[in-house]
């Protein structure tokens, strides 16, 4: 009785196939193929370090069967040619952006702000009138604005006896750190705002090109990597 009963048990938890039905081919379960074993990609931050794997060539791959996947602005896969047999892909390489990304959006106070300016942003004289704008204010409070959309007035008082009104540009065009370093940084338009805060002023960009630096991001990237190996084919 129990033989019968795990018997019963094992040919319910067989796959079948049945062919022919309205000429398709089904299967009882969910069955996965056995695959040819796979290389583990390797994961490096740079793009240089993709050519210089497909240059060098130690494992002897031809460089007519690779792809160079662009995914997006801070991920790019390399790709062996389409197994015709299992209609799979073999991943060589997977390279991951990591820059420190800027809170954009977010109020944060003066020092903050000048800091992460200086250091997350390509220096231009645009980021520079921001700087001096923010550097009038660092020790200061900010006692009233005056805003008509497009530029900011901020009344701030300097000091004990000196008063003096700070124009604050908008939008400004900045180009900050956001995709590989090899690569030219796309430049993109900004809000710039300040506020009052409870002691002192805060500062915030927000993002004004509805994501467009993106795509110009993922051209360059392309157009970087045809130039160093151009052999090689590229999806962008």
């Amino acid at each position: 009785m129990i033989h019968e009963a795990i018997k019963k048990i094992e040919e319910m938890s067989r796959a079948f196939i049945y062919p022919e039905i309205d000429s398709r081919t089904y299967s009882s379960k969910p069955i996965h193929a056995v695959l040819d074993p796979s290389p583990t990609a390797l994961r490096i931050a740079t793009l240089t370090g993709m050519v210089d794997y497909i240059k060098t060539n130690v494992d002897g791959l031809s460089p007519s069967g690779l792809i160079i996947h662009v995914a997006s602005f801070q991920l790019v896969n390399l790709l062996a040619g389409l197994n015709k047999k299992w209609a799979n892909r073999n991943q060589f390489i997977r390279i991951e952006c990591d820059t420190l990304k800027f809170p954009f959006g977010s109020f944060m106070d003066v020092e903050s702000f000048i800091i992460r300016m200086q250091s997350q942003f390509v220096p231009s004289p645009e980021a520079d009138a921001i700087l001096k704008i923010v550097g009038n204010v660092s020790d200061a409070v900010v006692k009233q604005f005056s805003d008509d959309g497009v530029t900011q007035q901020a009344t701030v008082k300097a000091g004990v006896s000196r008063v003096e009104n700070v124009a604050v540009p908008n939008p400004v065009t900045l180009v900050p750190y956001r995709t590989f370093l090899e690569i030219e940084q796309p430049a993109s338009k900004f809000v710039f705002r300040m506020r009052s805060g409870n002691e002192a002023p805060t500062c915030a960009l927000f993002e004004s090109d509805g994501g467009n630096w993106k795509n110009e991001a993922i051209l360059k990237i392309k157009a970087w990597l045809a130039e160093k190996i151009p052999d090689v084919a590229i999806i962008a």
